[in-house]
């Protein structure tokens, strides 16, 4: 029996896929025999089953307590290797408690001593996508194809107003809402719809979002009109939302862990970018436009309600987006 090689995944849907490529890069640079398990917080644990190259998802729950248990649960494996994608003190601490030989990450975060094959980024990296720095946690040669995710959605049982419009229309996702709040949600969505129906009154469009944001998502639709609208907040699981974007012709979208899910299901995508960096954060797919106001020096983070994203992200006028679908859709 080969190796096995432990890979503790981001916390974040966004994060997690643009960890998708190292571990590619893990697979590919790995003996055959070798088996690839992540770690990974019940929020995205679901994500790495639908990853080529993962053998094994380990469920991690929140809090002190599961902390420890998750450590004593890897005493018992033979795991030579973890991969810390996430910075948190947290991580750290499970794979050291967990007796792993090596233990490669970052040290930030006063994990230090928890860390024994310790990365750093230089100030080179400042421009470089987040997930090249998970290829340099991974130890993977830097200027691997982002693209080559190992993504493949799993056949998902859908919607049945999805099944039925999609068989004759084209249909549209959208996701208005993002992790991050108002400070990067652009509120035109509804309004680039209906000048896209203008030009092509057969499209169809899915309004797509979490429990918490169906509000959010049925407000859209009813802006839009429901004959042409329809909301599936809170109608998905993971599996379930990656399908409806795979099958999608396009989606419209945020800086959101949406956004990346659709790129790297290899969906057509438009991307309304305000104060964050798509040089940092923007999506990894070949298919992607992304919009953002000229001269807007993008930041890596910004608070959830800052009144100046708000306002780059208004500045996006509904013609723009439109006018940008309507062309990666050839009409």
């Amino acid at each position: 029996m080969g190796k096995e090689i432990l890979i503790y995944s981001p916390n974040w849907l966004g994060d997690a896929v643009m960890a998708m490529p190292a571990v590619k890069q893990i697979e590919l640079s790995s003996p055959s025999d070798t088996k690839i398990v992540i770690l990974a917080k019940y929020t995205v644990a679901g994500l790495w089953h639908m990853h080529s190259s993962v053998d094994e998802v380990i469920v991690l729950q929140g809090g002190t307590k599961a902390s420890f248990a998750m450590a004593k649960t890897l005493r018992k494996r033979n795991f030579s290797k973890i991969y810390i994608f996430p910075h948190s003190l947290r991580s750290g601490l499970i794979a050291f408690f967990g007796r792993i030989p090596i233990r490669r990450g970052t040290t930030i975060n006063a994990r230090a001593l928890a860390i024994n094959d310790k990365v750093y980024f230089d100030k080179s990296f400042d421009d470089k996508h987040q997930a090249i720095e998970y290829l340099k946690i991974a130890d993977a040669p830097l200027d691997s194809d982002l693209s080559n995710t190992g993504f493949v959605p799993e056949a998902a049982e859908l919607p049945q107003e999805f099944v039925a419009q999609s068989a004759t229309n084209k249909c549209i996702a959208i996701i208005p809402g993002a992790a991050r709040g108002e400070s990067k949600r652009w509120p035109f969505y509804a309004e680039a719809a209906k000048l896209m129906l203008a030009n092509d009154p057969s499209l169809k469009f899915f309004v797509c979002g979490s429990p918490n944001e169906a509000p959010l998502c049925e407000q859209v639709v009813k802006e839009i009109g429901a004959d042409s609208a329809t909301s599936l907040a809170g109608k998905t699981n993971l599996a379930q939302f990656a399908t409806v974007l795979r099958k999608a012709s396009l989606v419209l979208c945020n800086d959101s862990g949406g956004m990346h899910l659709a790129s790297a299901a290899g969906t057509p995508v438009v991307a309304m970018f305000g104060l964050t960096s798509p040089v940092k954060t923007g999506p990894l797919g070949n298919n992607a436009v992304v919009i953002q106001p000229a001269g807007v020096k993008g930041a890596r983070a910004i608070s959830r309600n800052s009144e100046e994203a708000i306002a780059v992200l208004r500045s996006i006028s509904p013609e723009q987006v439109a006018e940008a679908a309507l062309k990666v859709l050839g009409e």
